[in-house]
């Protein structure tokens, strides 16, 4: 998925894996930014990730952040990180979201100037990362909500609210999503 910020002038590229095998994360990390052309590239817990929206305004407001002189860390892929966990303090974002020694499932975000560059770099990361490429690991599926919901702190009428007006079938998912996206913005707001 590959999509432009076109105010900011930048390009956000994901992408999933499945059968990763991370093992030293201060490695795989190193290896990944040292072997990807990107202005920023961060991994993420595929697990706790609630879709291509969740990446895309993580990715939206650290770039936002950067930009205006308000953001938490001093780099863009670490404050994508701080965004995708809803969280201020780096070490609890990257104990929330933040890929680990036995994490398996991978997403992957990059911001790059243009769509070339882009899709460039989720290639140069696909032959670091290793395992199979699938997106589908970043679909919010059932099997993910629990860990969605209580890293945000999401409570049941917090979604039963979301939900008014949507049919339970379909709206679950979009209600738990439209709530990570929120916690995600108000994230500035927090002191």
């Amino acid at each position: 998925m590959i999509e432009a910020i076109k105010e900011l002038g930048v390009w956000v590229a994901a992408a999933g894996f499945k059968d990763v095998k991370v093992g030293d994360v201060d490695g795989f990390m190193r290896k990944l930014r040292g072997n990807v052309e990107a202005e920023a590239v961060q991994a993420l817990d595929a697990d706790r990730v609630a879709g291509w929206p969740h990446l895309y305004f993580a990715a939206l407001n650290a770039v936002k952040a950067m930009k205006d002189g308000v953001n938490i860390t001093r780099d863009l892929g670490m404050e994508i990180l701080v965004f995708a966990s809803g969280r201020r303090q780096i070490t609890k974002a990257i104990q929330a979201i933040g890929v680990k020694p036995t994490t398996t499932r991978v997403a992957l975000i990059t911001i790059t100037k243009s769509r070339e560059d882009a899709e460039k770099s989720i290639g140069q990361a696909s032959k670091v990362i290793g395992g199979e490429r699938d997106d589908r690991v970043l679909k919010l599926t059932r099997g993910k909500v629990e860990a969605v919901r209580s890293m945000f702190g999401i409570t049941d009428e917090e979604l039963e609210t979301q939900l008014r007006g949507r049919t339970k079938a379909e709206g679950w998912r979009e209600a738990l999503v439209d709530l990570v996206i929120e916690h995600v913005a108000l994230l500035i707001t927090r002191e």
